[in-house]
This record gives C-alpha cells, structure tokens and sequence, in this order.
C-alpha cells in the first residue's frame, strides 16, 4: 500500500519500469499532502489569541482536510489497483472486461478530482483566515491541490479516449 511506503519507496516505485503506481496515484498523494499542508496551517493557527472568532471554523477545516488525506491516499492505492485491472483486462482480450476496467479507472481519479477541488477549496479558505505567518503553506497547498487536479483530470481523459475507442471497435 501507497500510504504504508516511505517517501523514497514510493519515489523508487514511481520511477521504475512499471507502469504502477502512475499518474493517477501521485495526482492522490499530491492531493494528501496539500490537505495535510491545509491542516497545518490550522493547526498553527487553532489556539493563537489572533485567531480566536475563527476557531471553530478552523478547527472544522483542520478535521476535514485530515478526512481527505486519508481519503486521498486510499485513492492512491485505489488508481493502482484499477490500472492494473485495465492493463489484465486488456491481456484477457474481453470487450465488457476492458470496458468495466476503463471505467473504473475513470471513477477513481474522478474521486481524486472532487477530493481535490474540496481540498483547494479548504486551502483558499486559510489562506485567508488562517495564521497569516503560514500563508505560504495555505497557497502552495492551493497550488498543489490544482496539480493534483489537472493531474488526475488527464488520466480520466485518456482512459475516455480508450473506452471511445473500444466502442467503436464493437
């Protein structure tokens, strides 16, 4: 599992031969740790005397960006799993496996997109109510969010273009 590698593990398995884990799982990891860079800025800021009329509010964003890390590294290893059901269906040469696989391996990163957009969301949110001496952390997590956004948006497109394909192969 994704979530159980260490940062240099997961880089060697990103960098090998294999096509898994690909550009779907980094879109979720990226998505993780932009959440997890939304919930330190709330945790920098949860207790400060500056900051007091925002408390509840930040405290709610700091337990729902934690939920969506945990959410995002689950789809991490969801994105894997589904490529490699698509990469066995297509050996299998079964039309209604390849197309149940491709359309798995859509669903996951649309997941990976909803997560991330509520992640940027969350982001933009602290950047403003947010500790100010962490601002920087709140907008590169905004930036990440959108990475991991755009990333897993072009895995959806190409696995479309696949099952586009595939239908017109009948």
């Amino acid at each position: 599992m994704i979530k159980d590698q260490k940062i240099l593990e997961f880089l060697d398995s990103v960098s090998s031969k294999s096509p898994t884990p690909g550009g779907g799982s980094v879109a979720a990891v990226v998505g993780a740790m932009a959440a997890s860079l939304v919930e330190m800025v709330c945790n920098l800021t949860i207790g400060k005397k500056n900051y007091v009329e925002v408390q509840t509010e930040i405290i709610q964003i700091a337990e729902r960006a934690s939920d969506l890390s945990t959410k995002l590294l689950d789809l991490a290893d969801e994105d894997t799993k589904a490529f490699e059901k698509v990469m066995a269906a297509y050996k299998s040469e079964d039309k209604g496996e390849i197309k149940k696989a491709l359309t798995l391996a859509i669903e996951v990163p649309q997941k990976t997109v909803e997560c991330a957009e509520e992640v940027q969301t969350l982001a933009i949110a602290v950047s403003k109510i947010g500790n100010t001496n962490a601002y920087s952390d709140a907008m590169s997590a905004e930036h990440l969010a959108f990475a991991a956004i755009e990333s897993a948006q072009e895995n959806i497109e190409i696995n479309k273009k696949s099952l586009t394909a595939l239908a017109g192969l009948k």
